[in-house]
């Protein structure tokens, strides 16, 4: 369980890559430890956070490895009841919920996990494909909402056509190839710059799952690549992206032509496009 200050597909190559590693140290030998698989839960903290935190303490006794929660050593249990956490466990969000005081909060979670657990929460049934979080009912009422999106009807050659513009559009704006863009084997490049054409896409009131089926991603990472491009890139890059991302009216040819035409940059502005364009490509190049 982890509080992701970043975008949760970099956390997750990070800890792949750690594995593997240390792996290859003991036993000399490559292996994927962690599957390529990885689908997160987003959790109420308020609702279930302490009622988490109990099922997965109390995994070992489910599983009739141990008699009670606190001999496992490889569970975070016992520095839960001794407030010796080390700086990566963060045990106060869930501790505070049971009791202010340092003291008796210890107490009381000893107590909690000594009672008996009737309401454990079914860890097989928490990636359910509608909700993917636990908690209130309101929260999973906001995800259906999000996920349901009305978008207006076009045809298979049209969501191909937006597709393809908006590679295009990041892949020109970045001084790389849309082939390059679209390589899942270039995984720092494509986590960071994929998230921006599904957020061009969502600009023209797709859902999170067409989106999902034009990209070949899966529907669940759609709201977590959005949620975590205000971290990755400047608000004035998105503002840009969003001016150049224009939507394009259906006209008669006539009416098209004198579209364009009026549309046409000055020869000032097109310079300054060009100048801001290859400065965000070095800025890009640079941070690869």
């Amino acid at each position: 369980m982890m509080d992701c200050k970043r975008d949760w597909p970099e956390i997750i190559e990070e800890i792949r890559n750690a594995f593997a590693d240390q792996h290859e140290r003991v036993w000399e030998a490559s292996r994927a430890v962690i599957s390529e698989e990885v689908r997160p839960v987003l959790i109420d903290e308020n609702v279930a956070l302490v009622s988490l935190i109990v099922t997965l303490h109390y995994l070992p006794v489910q599983r009739q490895l141990l008699p009670d929660a606190s001999m496992y050593p490889w569970s975070s249990d016992h520095y839960y009841r001794s407030l010796n956490a080390p700086d990566w466990l963060d045990c106060g969000r869930a501790l505070n919920q049971l009791c202010q005081t340092r003291h008796n909060r210890a107490l009381r979670y000893a107590s909690l996990m000594d009672a008996p657990h009737e309401h454990l929460i079914h860890l097989e049934q928490s990636d359910h494909e509608t909700y993917l979080l636990f908690g209130r009912a309101a929260l999973a009422d906001k995800q259906i909402a999000r996920a349901g999106l009305k978008e207006p009807e076009r045809s298979k050659s049209e969501l191909q056509r937006l597709t393809d513009d908006a590679i295009k559009l990041i892949s020109d704006r970045f001084g790389i190839t849309s082939e390059s863009l679209q390589d899942r084997h270039f995984r720092r490049q494509y986590q960071r710059l994929m998230p921006l054409v599904a957020w061009l896409l969502t600009q023209r009131q797709l859902n999170h799952e067409t989106v999902a089926n034009l990209l070949g991603e899966d529907d669940a990472i759609i709201p977590l690549w959005l949620r975590g491009i205000s971290a990755d890139h400047p608000q004035s890059l998105l503002d840009k992206l969003q001016s150049l991302w224009t939507p394009v009216p259906r006209t008669q040819p006539d009416d098209h032509a004198e579209a364009e035409t009026s549309d046409l940059p000055t020869e000032d502005k097109h310079q300054e496009d060009n100048k801001q364009q290859e400065k965000e490509s070095d800025t890009y190049a640079a941070n690869q």
